[in-house]
C-alpha cells in the first residue's frame, strides 16, 4: 500500500511537470511588463489538453481519496478533498477558458465587420430612403442612447476586472513562493517517510498555483474580452452616430408622421380622462369603506387583542387604497397636462423643419424647453426615491405574509393591502416611465434648438439683437405730466449735453481770446468771465436738452427733496466750495498771480477753480486750497494792491566797527543792485548793540512783477554777497559772538578729587 502511494505522489508530479513548465513560461512573459496586462495567445487545442490531463489526474487522486492514505501522508483526510476540490476547480477554470476563446473570436469578427462597415458610404448604410421624418430620426437617436449606456456600463465593468487581474496575479506569486518554500524543504529531506509528506506537499502547492495561474488567464482573458467589447461599443457608437448625422441633415416635415404622433397623445389622453372618472366614482367607494374601517377599528379599541389587530389591518389594507386612489388620479391628472406638452413638443419639433423660426422665439422656446426639462428632471428624482420607498414598504408586507403564524383573516386583509400598494407600484413605474420619455423629446428639442441657433444666419442674430435694443431703447424710465421719459430720450439729452459740453467750452475760449485782443483785463477778470460764461451756455445747453427730448423741467421737481437732503448731509461742503468760488471771482480777495501765504505757506495761485484754488509753492508743489479757506481763514496777500515788496537785511558787525561806515557800506551794496526800487528810497538802521555785536538792518523795495516766488530771496542774497565784498575791503569784521570767563585770581585755586559716592552723599 505504501508503495502505491508512493507511486501515485510521483506520477501526479510527473503530470504536473510539463503544465508548470507551461506556466513558468508563461509567467516569464509576464514579468516583461510588469504594469500592463499581456496578451498570450492561448488557442483551444492547447486548453482542451490541459483540461484531459486534469482529468485523469483528478481520477487517480479521487481513487487515492482515502483516510488510509491521509494518514500514510501524514495529512488530514480535508486536505485530500482540497486538492481534489482544487482539481475539479481547475478543470472548470479551463472550461471556462474555452468559453473566453470562443467569445474571443466572436467579438473580433464582429469588430472587424463593424470596422469595415464604418469605412463604407454613409448613404450605403441605411436601407430606408431620404428625406426621413422625426420618428425614424428618434429611433436611430433611441438606439444611439442604448449603446452610448452599454460603453459606460463596459468601462466601470473593465475598470474592475483590472482590479481583479492585479488581484490575481497578487495570487499566482504567493502560490509560486508557496511552490518553492516546498521545493527546498523537499531537498533538505533525506528520511523516506518525511520525504513522501515533503513531496506531497510539494503536489498540493503545485496544484493550487496551477489554480493560481489558470485563474489569472481567464481573468486576462475575460479583460481582453472586455476591451473588445469596449472597442465593439465605440464602433457602434460611431456607426450610430454618422447615422444620426446622416438622417439629421436629411430631414423633411412629414405632416402625416406628426398627425399620427398627436392623434397618438390625443387617444391616450382620452383613454386618461376615462381613467380619472372611474378613479373618481372609485374614490367615494374607498372613502367610504376607510370611513367604515376606521369607525370598526375605534369600536374595537375594547376588545380583544386579536380583534383589535384584525381592524388595525382592515384599516390599514382600506388606507392603502384610499391613498393608492388618491396618488393615481393626481398623477393621472398630471399625466393629461404632460401629454399636452409633448404635443407641444412635437409641433415645435416639426415647426423647426417646416419654417424658418425667428431668432427671438427661437430663444423664448428654448428657455421655456429647458425650465420644463428641468422641472420634469426634479421629479423624476423625488418620483425615483418614492418608488424605493415603496418598494421596500411592499418588501415588508411579503414578510408578514410569509409568516405561517399569521390568521386567514389577517392574511386577507394583508394581501388587501399588499395589492393597493403593487396598484401603486405599478401606476407610479409608469408615470415615471412617461416624466422619462417627455424628457427624452424635451431634451431633443432643446438639443434642435441649439443647433438650429448656431445655423441662424449673422444678420438675424443682428436683428435679433436690434430688438432686444430696440425694446430697451423705449423702456419708460418715468412720467411727469402726462410725459414719459425713456431711455431713448434720456440718452439722446446726454448726447446733446455732452456735445454741448465742448461747444460752451469752445464757445467761451473764443470770446475770451476777443476779449484778450481788445482790453487789458487782467487774468483773475478773465477767469472770471471764462467761468460765468461757461456755465450760463452749459445752462442753455442743458435746457435744450431737456426741451430736443420733450423732457419738462418739472420732471427734477420729484427730485428736490432728495437733492435737498442730499445738499444738507453730503453736499453741503460741495456747495460751500462752489459759491465761494463765484464770491473770490467777484469780490476778488485774490487773484491768479497773486503771491499768497496761507498756513504759513508761501505760494502763487495758478487757478481759482469752482471748487477749490490750486496754488503753486516755491518747489513747485501744487496745494489745493478749498475755495472756502480764502473767507473763512486769514490769508496774507503780499500782491493785493501792488507787486512791490518790502525786503530787509539784517546782520551784525564786529563791536569796534564804525556804525556810520557800516551803515553807507549796506546803502551802497543795495543801492547798486538794479532790480530795488530807487522809490521808496532804501533806508539802513542801527537796530541793536549787545557786548557781542553791533546789529544793522536795512530795507528797501523790490517789484514782483516776474511773479517769481524765489526773486526776492534771490535780491536778499546777491545784496549780502555785496555787502561782505565792501566790508572785507573796509576792514569791517562780521560779529563773531563770544563768551569771556573771569577768574578770581586773588588766591590760590582749590583742586580735589572727588568720588561719585562723596557726590551721591551730598
Amino acid at each position: 500500500m505504501k508503495l502505491c502511494i508512493h507511486v501515485f505522489v510521483w506520477v501526479l508530479l510527473g503530470m504536473n511537470l510539463v503544465l508548470v513548465e507551461q506556466s513558468y513560461a508563461q509567467q516569464e512573459q509576464l514579468s516583461h511588463s510588469p504594469q500592463e496586462i499581456v496578451t498570450i495567445a492561448i488557442d483551444i487545442e492547447q486548453v482542451k489538453q490541459s483540461i484531459t490531463a486534469t482529468k485523469d489526474r483528478l481520477e487517480i487522486a479521487e481513487s487515492m481519496e482515502s483516510a488510509e492514505t491521509a494518514s500514510q501522508l501524514g495529512v488530514p483526510l480535508t486536505r485530500l478533498q482540497e486538492y481534489n476540490a482544487n482539481l475539479r476547480k481547475i478543470e472548470a477554470v479551463y472550461q471556462r477558458q474555452l468559453t473566453s476563446i470562443e467569445r474571443r473570436d466572436s467579438l473580433t469578427r464582429e469588430k472587424e465587420k463593424l470596422g469595415k462597415q464604418l469605412e463604407s458610404q454613409q448613404e450605403s448604410l441605411i436601407a430606408q430612403p431620404s428625406p426621413y421624418n422625426l420618428s425614424f430620426y428618434d429611433s436611430l437617436l433611441d438606439e444611439l442612447t442604448t449603446v452610448q449606456q452599454e460603453e459606460q456600463t463596459i468601462i466601470i465593468v473593465l475598470k474592475s476586472e483590472k482590479k481583479v487581474f492585479e488581484e490575481a496575479k497578487t495570487k499566482l506569486e504567493q502560490a509560486g513562493h508557496n511552490v518553492r518554500a516546498a521545493t527546498e524543504e523537499l531537498q533538505k529531506v533525506d528520511q523516506t517517510d518525511k520525504s513522501l509528506q515533503m513531496s506531497w506537499r510539494l503536489e498540493y502547492a503545485k496544484v493550487a498555483e496551477e489554480l493560481a495561474k489558470a485563474l489569472l488567464d481567464l481573468q486576462r482573458m475575460t479583460v481582453e474580452n472586455a476591451e473588445t467589447e469596449l472597442g465593439l461599443a465605440q464602433l457602434k457608437k460611431q456607426i450610430t452616430q454618422r447615422h444620426v448625422n446622416w438622417v439629421r441633415s436629411k430631414l423633411a416635415f412629414d405632416q402625416e408622421d406628426l398627425y399620427n404622433h398627436l392623434d397618438s397623445l390625443e387617444e391616450r389622453r382620452i383613454t386618461l380622462q376615462i381613467r380619472v372618472d372611474t378613479l373618481r366614482q372609485g374614490q367615494q367607494d374607498v372613502e367610504s369603506a376607510w370611513l367604515e374601517a376606521q369607525n370598526e377599528f375605534e369600536a374595537a379599541q375594547s376588545a380583544e387583542e386579536a380583534v383589535k389587530a384584525r381592524a388595525m389591518a382592515f384599516l390599514k389594507a382600506r388606507e392603502a387604497w384610499r391613498d393608492t386612489y388618491q396618488k393615481v388620479l393626481e398623477q393621472t391628472e398630471i399625466i393629461q397636462l404632460i401629454l399636452e406638452q409633448e404635443k407641444q413638443f412635437w409641433q415645435r419639433r416639426y415647426g423647426l423643419l417646416e419654417k424658418d423660426v425667428h431668432y427671438e422665439e427661437l430663444d423664448s422656446w428654448e428657455k421655456q424647453t429647458s425650465d420644463y426639462v428641468q422641472n420634469i428632471e426634479r421629479n423624476i428624482r423625488v418620483k425615483g426615491k418614492y418608488q424605493t420607498n415603496l418598494q421596500s414598504e411592499i418588501a415588508g408586507i411579503q414578510k408578514q405574509l410569509a409568516d405561517e403564524a399569521i390568521s386567514p383573516d389577517m392574511k386577507e386583509q394583508v394581501e388587501t393591502h399588499m395589492a393597493a400598494l403593487n396598484k401603486m407600484a405599478e401606476r407610479s413605474f409608469e408615470y415615471l416611465s412617461l416624466l422619462q420619455g417627455t424628457r427624452a423629446i424635451g431634451q431633443r428639442l432643446l438639443d434642435e434648438i441649439n443647433l438650429r441657433q448656431k445655423d441662424i444666419a449673422l444678420e438675424k442674430k443682428i436683428e435679433g439683437v436690434g430688438g432686444v435694443l430696440q425694446d430697451i431703447w423705449e423702456i419708460e424710465l418715468w412720467v411727469v405730466d402726462e410725459r414719459s421719459v425713456t431711455v431713448r430720450k434720456l440718452v439722446i439729452a446726454l448726447f446733446i449735453l455732452v456735445v454741448g459740453m465742448w461747444l460752451a467750452r469752445w464757445f467761451t475760449h473764443s470770446v475770451i481770446r476777443r476779449i484778450l485782443v481788445k482790453t487789458r483785463l487782467d487774468n483773475s477778470a478773465v477767469a472770471a468771465i471764462d467761468k460765468m460764461l461757461y456755465s450760463f451756455a452749459l445752462l442753455v445747453f442743458l435746457v435744450f436738452a431737456l426741451r430736443f427730448v420733450n423732457i419738462p423741467l418739472t420732471v427734477f421737481t420729484f427730485l428736490g427733496g432728495a437733492v435737498a437732503i442730499g445738499v444738507g448731509f453730503g453736499a453741503q461742503n460741495l456747495l460751500n466750495n462752489f459759491i465761494s468760488g463765484f464770491i473770490l471771482l467777484a469780490e476778488r480777495p485774490v487773484k491768479i498771480n497773486d503771491l499768497i501765504e496761507v498756513e504759513s505757506n508761501f505760494g502763487i495761485i495758478e487757478n481759482i477753480g469752482m471748487r477749490c484754488t490750486r496754488v503753486r509753492t516755491p518747489g513747485n508743489v501744487h496745494i489745493l486750497v478749498p475755495n472756502s479757506s480764502f473767507l473763512e481763514k486769514n490769508i496774507v496777500n503780499w500782491t493785493l494792491s501792488d507787486q512791490e515788496i518790502r525786503a530787509e537785511v539784517t546782520l551784525g558787525v564786529a563791536c569796534n566797527s564804525d556804525p556810520h561806515e557800516v551803515a553807507r557800506l549796506m546803502l551802497k551794496a543795495v543801492y547798486e543792485h538794479k532790480k530795488v526800487l530807487k522809490t521808496p528810497e532804501p533806508i539802513a538802521l542801527f537796530d541793536e548793540m549787545n557786548e557781542c555785536a553791533l546789529h544793522f538792518v536795512v530795507y528797501f523795495w523790490v517789484s514782483m512783477k516776474s511773479l517769481q516766488l524765489l526773486e526776492r530771496r534771490i535780491i536778499e542774497s546777491d545784496i549780502r554777497f555785496r555787502i561782505v565784498e565792501l566790508f572785507s575791503k573796509a576792514g569791517i569784521e562780521m560779529a563773531n559772538p563770544q563768551c569771556d570767563v573771569h577768574l578770581d585770581t586773588s588766591k590760590p585755586l582749590e583742586l580735589r578729587v572727588v568720588s561719585p559716592e562723596d557726590v551721591i552723599g551730598k
